[in-house]
């Protein structure tokens, strides 16, 4: 063989594991997101149906599960890079799929603790699994393709969407949870045994003289905090803001879909778009798209709004998860700030759902949480445009 064809086959052979690891990168997010937790969105019509609980109770639910994600973020926080963060992943996969499943037991205080632990190991998992990803991203110089794992999240929102609806003619809420434990078993076997295990060393080494250019990126974590606030009030009361404003039974239980169909479709395009106009500036573009999505149903409402709302929220919300993931590591790339910024998300996550919950119960209807998320999630954007960090980070 000469060495020409031996540098294809060595290219090729390396083409392959990246698309194995993106893949097992994206079913580990399909697991601790699109079904541990954003499962609960198409689901809540159906089990305010089954058990008659109101919008506060609702928020209550999901704020215990993001309350569970801040702490398991913060807990990893320091695991990522030793060896035995790999086993913690193994971990966290399984004990999601254990939390999933015990959503059967019909008893309203155990859901609070199921929601709290599902939250828990999902933080594990998403930071475990997006730093193993990135770290061998960078290693391999192809960080661009950073983004596409979480095309598994908008996967997960897609197929939690369509199932629920197609299930709940058959089962009730709480036998429906036990169907998405399930549909988690196989790609949970493609995980482990295709995740990258982590090297203590593989965190980007920093070029001789950049250490003084570093920046500490306060305003990147107070604009995601106002996103995790913002995002988050829709992505738990989509379905029955739709369903309360169109009286649309169809779409409610299928806007999920919609909103999984742009992020997988559209995500990808933010990465490809940063390498020409600047990471920063895609950031402060998605928070001004973002927020006029989510107030666009409130605003205008009917059918196409609706729509028009979920696709923008969809292609939207991922894309600024993962831009400001990589943002993050270009500002301080000695650091992982990948579990700080996630804590700081979580945080905005924990209040956001409970505080619209109770909003929506004292002011009788979901409006004012609705466009209160929106000005967070534009105020986000606001101070993203206004502070550019290390002039290096900002191309």
């Amino acid at each position: 063989m000469g060495r020409i064809e031996m540098v294809m086959l060595e290219r090729k052979s390396s083409s392959k594991a990246i698309v194995y690891v993106l893949i097992s990168g994206a079913l580990s997010l399909f697991i601790g997101m699109g079904i541990s937790r954003f499962a609960f969105t198409p689901l809540l019509p159906f089990m305010q149906t089954d058990f008659g609980f109101s919008d506060t109770v609702s928020g209550g639910l999901a704020s215990a599960n993001f309350l569970g994600y801040l702490l398991g973020a913060y807990y990893v926080r320091n695991l990522t890079s030793k060896p035995s963060a790999y086993n913690w992943l193994v971990a966290s996969i399984l004990m999601s799929i254990l939390c999933l499943g015990l959503m059967w037991l019909k008893i309203h205080l155990i859901w609070y603790f199921l929601r709290f632990w599902a939250g828990f190991w999902s933080g594990f998992l998403f930071v475990i699994s997006a730093e193993f990803i990135l770290n061998y991203l960078f290693q391999k110089n192809r960080q661009e393709l950073f983004g596409i794992i979480y095309c598994g999240i908008g996967l997960g929102m897609i197929f939690s969407g369509l199932l629920v609806p197609l299930l709940s003619s058959q089962f009730n809420s709480s036998q429906i949870w036990l169907w998405l434990a399930a549909a988690c078993a196989l790609p949970a076997i493609f995980v482990v045994f295709n995740m990258p295990k982590p090297e203590v060393s593989a965190y980007p080494i920093q070029a001789e003289g950049q250490a003084k250019n570093h920046s500490k990126p306060q305003f990147l974590y107070v604009a995601y905090f106002l996103e995790g606030f913002g995002y988050i009030i829709t992505g738990t009361f989509i379905s029955v803001i739709v369903l309360r404003g169109t009286d649309s039974v169809l779409l409610s239980g299928y806007v999920w879909v919609i909103a999984g169909l742009g992020a997988i479709l559209i995500t990808p395009i933010w990465a490809l778009l940063s390498k020409r106009i600047g990471v920063r500036q895609i950031l402060v573009l998605l928070y001004c798209i973002q927020s006029l999505s989510i107030a666009m149903p409130v605003l205008f409402p009917g059918i196409l709004t609706a729509i028009l709302g979920a696709i923008g929220y969809g292609g939207t919300f991922l894309g600024i998860v993962s831009m400001a993931i990589v943002y993050g590591r270009m500002l301080n790339p000695a650091a992982s700030t990948t579990a700080v910024l996630t804590v700081f998300f979580s945080l905005g996550q924990v209040l956001g759902p409970v505080t619209a919950g109770l909003m929506s119960d004292l002011s009788g209807g979901l409006d004012l949480p609705v466009m209160v998320a929106a000005f967070s999630v534009f105020l986000g954007g606001l101070i993203l445009a206004f502070n550019k960090g290390a002039s290096y980070a900002n191309y």
